[in-house]
């Protein structure tokens, strides 16, 4: 009696897949069309091999989790599905060089909580007593505006204001104005056609 021909079984490693796959597409004998569809199912084929297993638990008499089953072994733990997001502890995760550091001086992270000793408080490290925030350079931007510079300061916000509810086609003739009579003038013209 002759024996059957069996196929031999290949594994392919992903680069030679991704090759005849591409060579499949390249020759027509699949569609892109058809590589998505197959994609699309593998999470209807993860759901229903849940299902058959919730089914196989049920069954098999291990449905409530945490109780021992029927025949005294333990039932399985069920697993909590994580929520999206970050996982927790991550965010004190720190570089490989200073995970390298002995851990004797701090917590797990190497960082050390509270106060060092021997700095008295409510004085910020880095900074020796008497002197200014900042390393006694002038901190850029708190100048004092003169009466002028508000003034100026509040003429071109007002004018701002209702430039930016004129169209865009009619905005040159006011700002022409504003450049040879003044911001004054533009903002008065500006008010009349808007009616404010």
């Amino acid at each position: 009696m002759p024996r059957p021909r069996t196929q031999p079984t290949t594994t392919l490693s992903p680069g030679q897949a991704t090759y005849v796959l591409e060579r499949l597409v390249a020759e027509r004998r699949i569609s892109p069309g058809e590589i998505y569809r197959y994609l699309s199912e593998i999470s209807r084929e993860i759901s229903s091999l849940e299902e058959r297993l919730n089914a196989l638990r049920g069954a098999s008499g291990s449905g409530s989790y945490g109780r021992p089953a029927a025949g005294g072994g333990a039932a399985p733990v069920r697993r909590r599905r994580r929520k999206p997001g970050r996982p927790r502890g991550s965010r004190n995760v720190q570089p490989a060089a200073a995970a390298a550091e002995p851990e004797a001086a701090g917590t797990k992270t190497g960082r050390r909580r509270g106060r060092p000793p021997g700095r008295p408080p409510g004085r910020p490290p880095g900074r020796p007593p008497g002197r200014p925030p900042g390393g006694g350079k002038k901190r850029r931007g708190s100048s004092i505006l003169t009466p002028e510079q508000l003034a100026s300061r509040q003429l071109q916000g007002r004018y701002l204001g209702l430039i930016r509810q004129i169209p865009a086609s009619r905005r040159g003739q006011y700002q022409k104005t504003a450049k040879e009579r003044g911001r004054e003038a533009a903002i008065r013209e500006m008010q009349e056609t808007l009616k404010k």
